[in-house]
């Protein structure tokens, strides 16, 4: 039977030995060692906070320690090892020990180990990356205006970022492409400067649009860091002519309006009449053309000519005075006549109090009647018998009836009145007579009326004045 031999035995023990430290070395955990610690590897940004943790499954009254990447003890149990303001104590229990290292740094970027002294030491490490917040970006390119379809090209650049950054550019709301960003490392830094390039061709509509580069990063929420400026685009002028009124009216003032819309504002305007000269009462007032007095001789089209120094355009307007407002135009009325339905008197009229006081005035060839009220309050009714009922006048009124006949008021107002030629009715015994056929007179309290002349028909012409009063002549017949 052969043996190895001591050379063998001997390499066969160090390969063991080195997977076994290889195996207790690492963070992953084993159900079969309860006493291997635990970790995990951490991210934080400059200038955070991070927590470091170690845990075992089982405590046999071991310590557990942390060390940093230069295998310096921090804390060993609830001990502190190293003066650091920065790192505390988080949790110290037989199976954990946890730490946190405030306002992390660059120079704090590595491996850290968690150690648990048994037989033999077993260890875990975790990785701290630690991730340089970049800067605000900067763009830049807006030094000068841009004409109307000429073309601009902004960089945008951003310094301190780990990892390289990401930078996207806008225009408004719109994601753009611009060239592939040029990453720089920063030398005895392990940061990196990033820029991009941008270029447009910009029309009228870019002017004052917001053109925003963002930086897109691990340590940064979206939108965090941003820069925004507005585009400058020149172009000329584009003319409207806005008039005063749109109802120019003969005899009113009146302007036009030229407006440029253009970067820069016209400096320049010149006014003219298409096929023909201004006239003489428009007068040329910088962006405007005013008119003291309309005349209808001012129709025509009128042209406006604006300059910036870019460019210069033309509008046009064409004015049409109309006719001057009639100031009694909405005054004007008419009267209303309604034809009788009783043969001796009108059954029911009534004239409201507030209509304005009216008078009445007619003539014919025997005949002569004047009325006048202020206002009229005229009510009468019919009975069946078709005898005339007492009718009342309750403001001042005079009458005058001459010639041989006499008429009823004016068949202006009821054309179809008859007239009788009996003076008397068994309902109008007690209503006072004429005492004279040339003459009557009724006063202003209650009357009934009477006629004694024989059968007349008056064919009144009336006119009607605005002021109310209304005029009418006939011709007896």
């Amino acid at each position: 039977m052969a043996f190895p031999s001591a050379p063998s035995t001997l390499w066969i023990v160090s390969l063991l030995t080195v997977l076994l430290a290889a195996a207790v070395h690492s963070n992953t955990s084993y159900d079969e060692d309860p006493l291997q610690p635990m970790t995990s590897d951490e991210t934080v940004s400059v200038g955070g906070t991070v927590t470091l943790t170690c845990r075992v499954a089982e405590s046999d009254n071991s310590s557990l320690q942390w060390s940093n990447t230069a295998q310096q003890t921090l804390y060993f149990g609830e001990k502190r090892a190293l003066r650091d303001h920065r790192i505390q104590l988080h949790r110290s229990t037989s199976t954990e020990l946890s730490i946190t290292i405030a306002d992390v740094q660059l120079s704090d970027e590595g491996e850290y180990t968690c150690s648990i002294f048994t037989m033999p030491v077993r260890t875990a490490r975790a990785t701290v990356t630690v991730l340089g917040v970049p800067g605000k970006p900067q763009i830049s390119g807006f030094e000068k205006a841009v004409p109307e379809g000429g073309k601009v090209t902004l960089t945008c650049t951003s310094t301190g970022s780990k990892p390289p950054a990401r930078l996207i550019w806008y225009l408004g709301d719109k994601e753009l492409e611009g060239r592939p960003d040029v990453v720089e490392p920063i030398p005895d830094d392990p940061t990196y400067n990033v820029s991009s390039e941008l270029t447009l061709e910009v029309t009228r509509s870019d002017d004052n649009a917001l053109v925003t580069c963002a930086v897109d990063h691990p340590s940064l929420a979206p939108g965090d860091k941003r820069s925004q400026q507005p585009l400058r685009v020149l172009y000329s002028p584009n003319v409207e002519i806005h008039p005063e009124s749109d109802l120019p009216r003969e005899g009113e003032k009146f302007y036009l309006q030229c407006l440029g819309n253009g970067n820069p504002e016209p400096s320049i305007y010149i006014w003219e009449k298409k096929d023909g000269e201004l006239p003489p009462q428009a007068k040329v007032d910088g962006a405007y053309l005013r008119f003291e007095m309309l005349n209808k001789s001012d129709n025509g089209v009128y042209l406006c000519h604006a300059d910036n120094g870019i460019g210069n355009s033309q509008g046009e307007y064409t004015l049409l005075v109309q006719d001057p407002m009639d100031p009694n135009a909405s005054d004007t009325t008419s009267p209303s006549t309604d034809p009788p339905t009783s043969p001796s008197f009108p059954p029911t009229s009534s004239l409201p109090s507030s209509a304005p006081p009216d008078i009445f005035s007619g003539s014919g060839s025997d005949s002569t009647y004047s009325f006048s009220s202020s206002p009229p309050d005229l009510t009468s009714s019919s009975s069946p018998d078709s005898s005339p009922s007492p009718t009342t006048f309750k403001p001042d009124m005079s009458a005058t009836i001459s010639s041989s006949s006499t008429t009823t008021l004016s068949n202006a107002l009821f054309p179809d009145l008859p007239f009788s030629p009996d003076s008397s009715s068994p309902s109008s015994s007690s209503s006072p007579s004429p005492s004279s056929p040339s003459s009557a007179s009724i006063a202003p309290s209650t009357a009934t009326p009477s006629y004694s002349s024989p059968t007349s028909s008056l064919t009144p012409s009336v006119s009607v004045r605005l002021n109310g009063v209304y005029t009418f002549t006939g011709k007896t017949i």
